[in-house]
């Protein structure tokens, strides 16, 4: 006569499944996260190519963004050097029409000029830059940040709310010189605590 399964060994079965699943869920989840931050990433150097090819056509002067109309807006002045809209996308937050920004800390004083009302707009000289490869000129937003193109912090102001902690507790960020890079959350809090430093990320993990 064969024999069947006892209840008691059919429970323990049941628990080596559910300790295995809660083991791996986990980690299934972490790596689909993975794959959308090296999406995202994919996004951001798409977004700094653009970002270059408009360098080149403007002087190397960067774009206005700052106390200016919508459509001066980056969303608006790079459609050209873009052939499709997604990349505006984060695949992690698809909802969101735009996802990248200029960082508002930063930017601040590193990609719009002062004008003689002390006032923030219009774009300078890439040759004004001092450190490109090492000042952050786009990231990931939490909000939309289709027609202001800046985020902060806080999200204060009319500006959209940064996302430092979208991708395993980090963000990919494009930097002046076009290069793209993932950072940790704790990193850029740390470079957004230096506020407008000329030398940024010059010791980021």
């Amino acid at each position: 006569m064969k024999k069947g399964f006892t209840l008691i060994e059919l429970l323990v079965v049941i628990a080596i499944i559910a300790i295995l699943a809660a083991i791996l869920f986990p980690v299934f989840a972490k790596a689909r996260e993975k794959a959308r931050q090296s999406s995202c990433l994919s996004n951001v150097k798409q977004i700094m190519l653009a970002f270059q090819m408009y360098l080149q056509d403007y002087d190397e002067i960067t774009n206005l963004t700052l106390y200016g109309p919508d459509d001066c807006g980056w969303p608006y002045t790079f459609r050209p050097y873009m052939k499709n809209e997604q990349i505006m996308k984060c695949p992690s937050e698809p909802t969101i029409e735009v996802a990248y920004a200029h960082p508002y800390q930063w930017g601040y004083y590193h990609l719009y000029k002062r004008s003689a009302t002390n006032a923030y707009g219009g774009g300078v000289p890439l040759a004004a830059i001092e450190y490109p490869a090492e000042v952050c000129a786009f990231g990931e937003t939490a909000t939309n940040a289709k027609n202001n193109g800046t985020f902060n912090s806080a999200g204060n102001y009319g500006y959209a709310r940064w996302a430092p902690d979208r991708h395993n507790e980090g963000m990919n960020c494009g930097m002046v010189d076009g290069h793209a890079k993932w950072f940790t959350k704790s990193t850029l809090e740390a470079e957004w605590a230096k506020g407008t430093s000329s030398r940024m990320f010059s010791d980021a993990d």
